[in-house]
């Protein structure tokens, strides 16, 4: 028997007993961003078009993009540091890579349900509505971006375990996220050398090809296969370590 079958079980056991409060998040969580970010902005930024409009993907990248963090990162806290499930882990059956693998699908899952949810919001906020080729495109950056988050939350909740680190931690990726890569701000408002720095990252690529999404604009592959490299490392990067710190494969 598939050693992740009772693992993913399990997953989808505790979704079904917690699906209201998470329904309810997933609901909540773009909504505040848009009430709380998006609106003051588009009084202070001037664009050609709707600035609501075109930030409805700077609310989809850090509303899936944090659940996804924040899902994998608590959950491996939780196995690793705040309770005794690490002790029965070791004693099963299950590998590092089992661990990781089902720890980075759950963040995935959970990112991903967030911005179906997300679209769906800011498209009835905004009354625009993607065509099928769009979100297609759309779905493919989504889910490198989610995962690479998912992974990120995944390395982090390994190797954090004071609790007020770790929030300093989400709380500075969620700034990084909103103000640091263009996705409330557009880039020509950063200066020329804050903007020699962040270009040089992947992720500010893929970020600029989901807002492409909305502009019709052409997109860069090269930042998304960058990007999914990059993650592949961090995963990597995040299996060593775990087999340090659990046990060998």
């Amino acid at each position: 028997m598939n050693p992740l079958l009772p693992l993913f079980k399990r997953e989808l056991l505790e979704f079904k007993k917690h699906v209201f409060p998470i329904l309810l998040f997933w609901v909540l969580m773009p909504i505040i961003i848009h009430t709380l970010l998006a609106i003051p902005l588009s009084r202070l930024i001037t664009m050609d078009i709707r600035y609501l409009n075109w930030s409805a993907a700077g609310i989809w990248i850090t509303a899936a993009g944090m659940t996804a963090f924040l899902q994998s990162a608590s959950r491996m806290r939780k196995i690793q540091f705040e309770s005794q499930q690490i002790d029965a882990l070791l004693k099963s059956p299950i590998s590092n890579i089992d661990l990781i693998t089902i720890n980075i699908a759950r963040g995935m899952m959970y990112g991903f349900g967030q911005f179906i949810v997300a679209i769906l919001i800011t498209s009835t906020l905004n009354h625009e509505y993607l065509s099928l080729g769009s979100f297609l495109i759309l779905f493919i950056q989504m889910i490198t971006l989610i995962l690479h988050f998912s992974v990120l939350g995944t390395f982090v909740g390994i190797l954090v375990s004071n609790g007020i680190l770790f929030v300093n931690i989400s709380f500075i990726l969620f700034l990084t996220v909103t103000m640091g890569f263009g996705n409330f701000i557009p880039l020509k408002y950063y200066p020329p050398s804050f903007l020699s720095v962040i270009n040089t990252i992947p992720t500010t690529t893929a970020f600029e090809n989901v807002r492409s999404v909305i502009l019709h604009n052409p997109f860069n592959w090269a930042g998304f296969l960058l990007t999914l490299l990059g993650t592949i490392f961090i995963g990597i990067i995040t299996l060593i370590i775990s087999h340090k710190i659990f046990r060998k494969l």
